[in-house]
């Protein structure tokens, strides 16, 4: 009995700190006790850190391990090369010190000791770095410590994680072993990365976690409900304790039952998906999916894809849902291809083989001093031409499935990556073709997200796909164009890709929705004046640029930060003006460049005014569905009393 006096004492003085208006609730409390008891007991638990895998210190402190192979490789490389130019020019080896080498054994095993002995202390300090390795997770929050000498302690709070990615990169993958990113509003310094696990404990946890995260945004919703503010998920546990004397108690006891099923209504994803809000028609497609679907199983069925052909009708899209709802899969050698068809790609390259060229003509020559040199000096830019390859490799096996929580991506070839795109989040969107890519019809799509980290590597929806492809990306990414009868989505989408080459029947409808830079602007933009152009719609902004590189940019204009007007001396003197659109972090800039004064003021104040609308309307569809749904819960009858009657 001694052991559970702490609890008792506990439970008594939450109980008397309750106000004397909480009685006509007091049925509500007895029916909840043993939820009060489990939390009781979770915050009297003492405090439980889970170690990593023994390995991680040793893999975190490989770099150090290669930099001093480097440096080695580096000296016997020096070596090597004299021992060459000797032998070119007609000298003798210097081998003196080989020859002092073997003429002392001693410094042999002094050599073979010193690197035994730094492996050992290696291994002690690894051993010990482990040992102070950790994480621990609590109903708020996620936290993470390590440091040996310098000690850190990350903390995640639950209701802040937006998304947990697993990635696997080469080594770890081989180990078996997986490393968690959670994906943290308030930028990339507040992202937590955690190594590393056994691949099968890092799916569970994130799994397990995902489930925390829901749940502690449920709870979080219910708990700021107010007169202004209600909650769609019912009364909270305080507002049923403190129900007053005149019977709001036995009110609050009425709506419980539906409260606990209010879940299956408004069960916010881990990317923070509303399916409390129904349908908006400034929702992405890729949302409005969601919401119409609700949580899918791993096998989707033929309703997703007849849902998800028919929020794309206006792209004229009929799109297959495959196995675990698979919508696309981007094959290894396009990926192979399409990285070796990139500018950067193909400077590296060419900078590697001019240089190799040049050596090859100068021993030709007989200048064989400069033959060495320059064979060893073009070893960086074979390493950095390999670098921008293995870049791109990182996108092959590219997968996209769909997913509750928005579109599910796995991608890497040696390093993979696990992770979710959550699409009620994206602020914009961009298509982008290198002039190599055109003989295949190939492009990219990318995107900025809210809170994310900046990282632009990592703001891929695809990496290289036929225009099919980037339709389907894009049409599930942004908004119903909202687009005048005899236009659609897809002839929008292609005149802006395409400008007048084009080959939709409708094209010069679409195009006449552009509106070009002046002929003043040349002197500015020689090449790309003539492409250069922006079109509105009811629902997005729509830049086409690019003439050599093509590339598109849409921008809802419900996610517009702000705007800004500029106009400098040159600008001045041509008479013409641009628009800076803010958006989020990220890949896509957004600008109404080399417009005339005219026509870009005029577009800054309307345009001001149009997306200041779109938020209040799209604000206002979000309170009237909360409120709504609040109301129903708020009326509905007790299961309980309808079961007596």
């Amino acid at each position: 009995m001694a052991a559970d006096e702490p609890e008792q004492s506990t439970e008594e003085a939450a109980a008397s700190a309750l106000p004397e208006s909480a009685e006509a609730g007091r049925s509500v409390h007895a029916a909840s006790h043993d939820d009060v008891s489990d939390a009781l007991e979770g915050a009297a638990a003492p405090e439980v850190w889970h170690r990593v895998h023994p390995l991680t210190p040793i893999i975190e402190s490989l770099a150090v391990l290669v930099g001093i192979f480097i440096a080695a490789a580096y000296g016997l490389q020096n070596v090597f090369q004299n021992a060459v130019e000797d032998l070119a020019s007609g000298r003798s080896v210097d081998l003196t010190f080989a020859e002092w080498i073997g003429g002392h054994p001693l410094a042999i095993l002094g050599i073979v000791g010193g690197i035994i002995l730094i492996l050992l202390l290696t291994a002690m300090f690894s051993w010990l770095a482990w040992r102070v390795m950790g994480y621990r997770v609590d109903a708020e929050a996620i936290y993470y410590r390590r440091g040996l000498l310098s000690k850190k302690l990350r903390k995640a709070r639950l209701d802040r994680v937006q998304s947990i990615d697993l990635q696997q990169k080469l080594l770890p993958r081989v180990l078996g072993m997986a490393e968690l990113v959670f994906d943290v509003a308030g930028g990339s310094d507040s992202n937590i990365s955690l190594k590393y696990l056994s691949k099968k404990r890092a799916e569970e946890l994130r799994d397990e976690l995902l489930a925390a995260v829901r749940a502690k945004k449920r709870t979080d919703t219910a708990g700021t409900a107010g007169p202004d503010r209600p909650s769609a998920g019912g009364p909270s546990a305080a507002d049923l304790s403190v129900a007053g004397p005149s019977g709001s108690g036995a009110h609050a006891a009425q709506a419980l039952p539906e409260a606990e099923n209010a879940a299956d209504i408004a069960e916010p994803a881990s990317s923070g998906v509303d399916r409390s809000v129904p349908e908006r028609r400034d929702d992405s497609i890729g949302v409005r999916l969601s919401k119409r679907l609700g949580a899918m199983a791993d096998d989707v069925s033929h309703e997703a894809e007849g849902s998800l052909n028919e929020l794309l009708a206006p792209y004229n899209l009929s799109t297959s849902v495959g196995k675990e709802g698979e919508i696309i899969r981007v094959p290894v050698h396009r990926v192979v291809v399409a990285s070796l068809l990139k500018p950067e790609t193909l400077i590296s390259a060419a900078v590697v083989v001019i240089v190799i060229v040049i050596a090859i003509v100068l021993m030709a020559m007989g200048i064989k001093e400069a033959f060495i040199p320059m064979l060893v000096g073009v070893l960086p830019g074979i390493f950095a031409a390999f670098s921008v390859f293995r870049k791109n490799l990182d996108n092959a096996n590219f997968v996209v499935r769909l997913g509750e929580s928005g579109l599910a991506v796995n991608h890497g070839l040696f390093s993979t990556s696990r992770k979710v795109i959550p699409l009620d989040r994206i602020q914009a969107v961009c298509l982008y073709q290198p002039l190599l890519w055109r003989w295949a019809g190939w492009w990219q799509a990318e995107y900025n997200i809210a809170s994310a980290g900046g990282d632009h590597d990592t703001n891929l929806l695809l990496p290289v796909g036929d225009l099919d492809q980037a339709l389907l990306m894009v049409g599930l990414a942004l908004p119903d164009p909202q687009l005048d009868e005899g236009v659609g989505a897809d002839t929008l989408v292609r005149s802006a890709m395409y400008d007048r080459k084009s080959a939709d029947p409708n094209a010069a409808a679409a195009e006449a929705m552009f509106h070009p830079q002046p002929r003043s602007s040349r002197i500015l933009d020689p090449f790309v004046w003539k492409r250069r152009a922006y079109a509105l719609t009811e629902s997005l902004l729509v830049l086409r640029l690019g003439a050599f590189n093509r590339r598109v940019d849409f921008v809802p204009h419900v996610r517009v930060q702000s705007l800004r007007y500029h106009q400098g001396p040159l600008m001045r003197a041509l008479g013409l003006g641009s628009v800076a659109v803010h958006s989020t972090a990220g890949p896509v800039d957004p600008r109404v460049t080399h417009q005339s004064a005219e026509d870009a003021k005029r577009f800054f104040t309307e345009h001001a005014e149009r997306t200041r609308l779109a938020r209040q309307h799209f604000d206002a569809v979000t309170k009237d569905a909360k409120t709504g749904q609040a109301a129903v819960l708020e009326h509905s009858p007790n299961p309980a009393e309808e079961d007596e009657r």
